[in-house]
């Protein structure tokens, strides 16, 4: 788990190392253990990399990791599972190691197969590997996007890096605003500005389960290679406990203690409860929460006690909370808003101070196995989709969504009038014509609505219309709250989130999982995340797997932190604010800003939570 850079330029350039270290410094939280780069003696191209060191500790795995040849460079980002078993593959085919690093594994499976090793990969990563002859680099971001990877193209190359502050130190990028990505960012349940867009026209993010070639200082090729099967299937709870019982001891691999964060909800506990069944008793566990009263610490003090954790609360603090919260948009280089993750940051810092390198999470489970409270709306949603022909449906919901433009009854309609792969950006497309032209003094590109979502669904979509929100969900309207908040928040204070719900063979087992094995009541559960609630009932009690769902941090409500004690600073943005170079309506902000004091229900607190974020960021550029 580290920080890594990388430069390709069009032609010769002497400045290429001190770039890389000037790149590579602003990631020193990322890895601050060790450093190492690599930069071709024609100064074309370079690479480097910050180390947090977690597997293999001695110098020996310091990167870049080279070939035997010396042919190919690699830096990698993240964690191999599977590692083992493909190092004893390649080394049954000649292949000589230096190191007991997971990463090395990459760098010979590419020797051996090319671009197709992200085929072979189980992990959370992003790579780029350096041809050292050619000057070419190879680029890869896992399928689910757990690990970043961002890159800048300027007049003379492209730079790429796992944060977009490092970009920074690259001469020319452009750094001007991007109205498309502030317009998405600011739309329905998205709180982070989604791939591959950044606020910065001259800056992008590799999307999920992509690989990219750079060559001669040029982005040559980008293309998506996961595709996983969303066509349901048969699967019984049995099937879902094994693969999360392999899941977690996949994540166990490591040569510094382990712990982890401890809600007391079904997700964490389960975790956990793994964790000492395969044989790691007394691990040390996290909660937070808004005070010692708060439920959900009750829940995790319960949970604790069963699974004899070592337990550590931490409790919300609104002004070192809004102090992290600055310092995460610094961190992130670009607007977010969730409130959780600022929560997040308070356990990583405790954490840390702990002196742990690693935490194993729940991220990831809601969204596969349909743990929100509003999946059961979905799913009936869906029954009707599913029970109705088309031809008959589409035609009279999209005459009545005229009528009923608004609400729940509205965004319905809409999502019935719509085929397989559409119907999820019908929601956003609406909300885009309603808001942009409002808002904005000339409106984004309302085909960045498409652009955006399209392509997740160009070869297939779901039939159901509850996995197509699901996938996208999981793949990019909910990033903040499992593929960020797993790596930000934690790899601002050096700490690396393993979770087990993300491993993709559990993510390609739950998307096959028929939506009604999830979404259902029975005598013994009601709510969502059924088939895994099964899995678990002979191992945590009913009090925890009937438990209402809570999100995390369900007590510190954004609403009311924004209408309590980060009021006097939200008044204060909103008195002159920033129209971010013209691109803003100020009347409106006014009005809006207004409206939401009024209580007004058609402002809804998640859109100011938004523009407040995009004020504090813009107040604090440069400053990080």
């Amino acid at each position: 788990m580290c920080g890594i850079t990388g430069v390709s330029y069009h032609t010769r350039s002497g400045d290429a190392e001190a770039v890389l270290a000037a790149m590579s410094k602003r990631l020193i939280h990322r890895g601050p253990d060790d450093h190492g780069q690599f930069v071709l003696a024609n100064g074309n191209a370079g690479v480097a990399h910050r180390r947090l060191s977690i597997i293999d500790l001695s110098a020996q795995a310091r990167q870049p990791l080279f070939s035997e040849d010396g042919a190919l460079a690699l830096v990698c980002n993240g964690e191999i599972y599977n590692y083992q078993d493909l190092r004893q593959e390649l080394e049954a085919k000649g292949h000589h190691f230096s190191s007991h690093s997971d990463s090395e594994v990459i760098m010979h499976l590419y020797e051996e197969i090319g671009a197709n090793v992200v085929h072979k990969l189980k992990g959370m990563f992003a790579f780029a590997i350096l041809d050292t002859l050619t000057g070419d680099l190879f680029c890869a971001r896992d399928p689910l996007g757990k690990k970043p990877l961002f890159y800048g193209v300027s007049g003379r190359g492209v730079a790429l890096a796992s944060e977009i502050p490092a970009l920074f130190e690259v001469p020319d990028i452009d750094l001007n605003m991007d109205a498309d990505a502030i317009g998405l960012f600011l739309l329905r349940n998205v709180r982070h500005i989604p791939d591959p867009w950044t606020i910065y026209k001259g800056i992008r993010s590799l999307p999920p389960g992509h690989t990219m070639r750079i060559a001669k200082g040029r982005v040559a090729h980008v293309e998506r290679y996961w595709r996983p099967s969303l066509s349901p299937q048969a699967t019984s709870p049995d099937d879902v406990l094994e693969a999360l019982d392999h899941a977690v001891d996949r994540r166990r691999m490591a040569d510094v203690e382990i712990g982890a964060l401890l809600s007391g909800g079904v997700d964490s506990t389960a975790i956990v409860d793994c964790l000492n069944r395969q044989g790691i008793k007394g691990i040390r566990t996290y909660a937070f929460g808004l005070n010692v009263d708060d439920e959900e610490l009750v829940r995790a003090r319960r949970a604790s006690k069963m699974l004899g954790s070592r337990h550590q609360e931490i409790y919300f603090d609104a002004d070192r909370q809004h102090d992290l919260f600055d310092k995460l948009l610094g961190i992130h280089g670009q607007p977010i808003m969730a409130l959780p993750l600022t929560h997040a940051m308070m356990l990583f810092e405790a954490v840390q101070a702990d002196g742990l390198k690693v935490v194993m999470a729940g991220h990831g489970a809601d969204e596969v196995f349909y743990g929100y409270d509003g999946a059961r709306s979905l799913a009936s949603l869906s029954r009707l989709d599913d029970a109705l022909p088309g031809s008959l449906m589409r035609p009279l919901a999209s005459a009545m969504s005229h009528f009923f433009s608004t609400g729940r009854l509205g965004d319905a309609l809409r999502v019935l009038s719509h085929t397989p792969g559409q119907r999820k950006t019908a929601l956003y497309n609406f909300e885009a014509r309603s808001l942009w032209p409002y808002l904005f003094q000339t409106p984004p590109d309302f085909n960045a609505v498409q652009a955006w979502s399209g392509p997740w669904f160009e070869e297939t979509a779901p039939t159901s219309y509850i996995d197509e929100a699901a996938f996208l969900g999981l793949m990019q309207e909910n990033a903040h709250a499992i593929t960020i908040a797993g790596d930000l928040p934690a790899m601002a204070h050096g700490v690396e989130v393993r979770c087990p719900f993300m491993d993709q063979d559990l993510i390609e087992l739950a998307l096959t999982i028929p939506y009604a094995d999830k979404v259902k009541r029975t005598r013994n559960f009601s709510g969502g995340k059924q088939i895994l609630k099964c899995a678990l009932r002979e191992r945590l009690p009913e009090d925890i797997l009937k438990a209402h769902k809570r999100g995390f941090g369900y007590f510190v409500q954004e609403e009311a932190v924004l209408r309590g004690p980060w009021k006097t600073r939200l008044d204060e943005a909103f008195l002159a604010p920033d129209d971010f170079g013209g691109l803003f309506n100020v009347d409106a902000l006014h009005t809006l800003k207004s409206r939401f004091d009024q209580n007004s229900p058609d402002v809804p607190a998640i859109l100011i939570a938004k523009l407040y974020a995009l004020q504090r960021f813009q107040a604090g550029r440069g400053c990080t």
